[in-house]
């Protein structure tokens, strides 16, 4: 089953215990913006993409990769999941 962008990132929020005004904060993005972004309501835009992989990377422990390597890689997997979410519409909150 192929995951959505919205779905991926309430799943990492979840995963850090994280309301949508806490990821917005981090991300820099307003929080109604990050609401209707996470929600499906809105298709991520490349700034929403890099905003959201620098919040998530910042709050990953560090072991051997360093900050870069785990930019790189939120910013690959959101990148991917922007892209798809461009395709498609919606993203049903569960």
């Amino acid at each position: 089953m192929k995951t959505r962008f919205c779905e991926f990132v309430r799943f990492h929020m979840g995963e850090r215990n994280w309301p949508i005004s806490e990821l917005a904060r981090r991300a820099k993005i307003t929080q109604p913006e990050m609401s209707r972004v996470v929600s499906g309501v809105r298709t991520p835009s490349l700034r929403h993409i890099v905003g959201i992989a620098e919040a998530f990377s910042a709050s990953t422990p560090r072991e051997t990769d360093g900050p870069l390597v785990e930019f790189e890689m939120w910013a690959g997997r959101l990148v991917r999941l922007g892209y798809d979410a461009r395709r498609e519409k919606g993203c049903e909150s569960r």
